[in-house]
């Protein structure tokens, strides 16, 4: 049997507390740190030259990742960087060159970033390299092995699962399906923040900031990986038409009441981020523009059948729009004319 190496030691020391904790919402902390929350962490510092100390740190307990040596010398590998109870970073250099294999079970969403050199991960049926520039995030149980090129050093950060899947759900709904692109370029400036917050998280625990700053940054890390996080579109497809026509069900069906943004997402059983997105790529319009459209429309049509029994304002007002002014220069906009030349105004 190949030799276990150092390369994932962060991923064994997380485990170690599957047993022992009880993360949010009940889930298990994945990480090995007593405390509260993500500002309580605990350095690490990993050096490996030789086959004995390789030999000998991978002895020091059950790790859940096999490392083999790729190269025919002595390994080397280097890990310097932080475990907190829900989060992990660090960063791994060899100039060497290793493969890790994780073992199953472990529960989180790993983020990879090539500092230098070439990552290529192995996924059931098909193989990915990322390079500096580059960005990779997974699934642990997706990962069938990672191998580093010599010469490589790689940012890595490893969120507990429980956590993202439940920021996801509070920003999208709990049926909206969490579907991240496995590879993203750092070309824009929204991915860069990211890898910039990811860096600060290293910066900051540790230090006399790190009870304040460490549970926000952690915070923050979560609302940028799903916010800037390229998704799978074509899978999003589907839930997005499905997610739509049920909103404007609900719409059409309420359109002369009180009616918010949150009331229509809640009623297609998403979040208002999600139903916004959907309804901007089925729709071209915000859920609150659509709204506005269709009492627009709903207005015209009472001024056209009006014959002057009511005013323009009391029409206006049945629709929602209470700026008389704004309703104007919305209906000339859309009508090409002003509400009073549709409708016959009453004395």
């Amino acid at each position: 049997m190949a030799p276990k190496t150092a390369g994932n030691v962060v991923e064994r020391e997380m485990l170690r507390a599957l047993e022992d904790g009880r993360g949010p919402s009940g889930s298990p902390d994945p990480f090995p740190i007593q405390g509260d929350g993500p500002g309580d962490g605990k350095n690490l510092r990993r050096h490996v030259a030789d086959f004995d100390a390789l030999e000998a740190l991978n002895a020091c307990s059950d790790i859940p990742v096999t490392f083999r040596p790729t190269a025919p010398g002595a390994p080397h590998i280097d890990i310097r960087g932080l475990l907190m109870p829900r989060l992990a970073v660090w960063t791994v250099g060899s100039h060497t060159g290793f493969e890790s294999i994780p073992a199953e079970g472990l529960d989180v969403y790993s983020v990879r970033i090539p500092l230098r050199g070439a990552l290529l991960r192995h996924l059931n049926g098909e193989d990915h390299q990322i390079r500096a520039g580059a960005a990779t995030i997974l699934p642990a149980r997706d990962l069938v092995a990672s191998r580093f090129h010599p010469g490589t050093e790689v940012m890595s950060c490893s969120i507990a699962a429980a956590d993202l899947l439940a920021r996801h759900e509070a920003l999208e709904g709990p049926d909206a399906p969490l579907r991240l692109h496995k590879l993203a370029s750092l070309d824009g400036p929204r991915l860069r923040a990211l890898v910039d917050t990811i860096r600060r998280i290293v910066q900051h625990v540790g230090t006399d900031a790190d009870a304040i700053m460490g549970p926000l940054l952690h915070d923050v890390l979560l609302n940028q990986i799903l916010s800037v996080w390229p998704r799978d579109q074509a899978s999003a497809g589907a839930v997005g038409e499905r997610t739509v026509s049920q909103a404007i069900d609900y719409i059409e069906a309420h359109l002369g009441e009180a009616l918010t943004v949150g009331d229509v997402a809640a009623a297609a059983g998403v979040g208002v981020r999600t139903l916004q997105s959907a309804f901007r790529a089925h729709t071209g319009l915000t859920p609150l523009g659509y709204i506005l459209d269709r009492r627009l429309e709903r207005a015209h049509a009472d001024l056209v059948a009006n014959e002057g029994r009511l005013q323009v304002s009391q029409i206006a007002y049945r629709w929602g729009f209470l700026h008389l002014g704004e309703f104007a220069r919305r209906y000339r906009l859309r009508y090409g004319c002003p509400p009073s030349q549709t409708g016959r105004r009453a004395p």
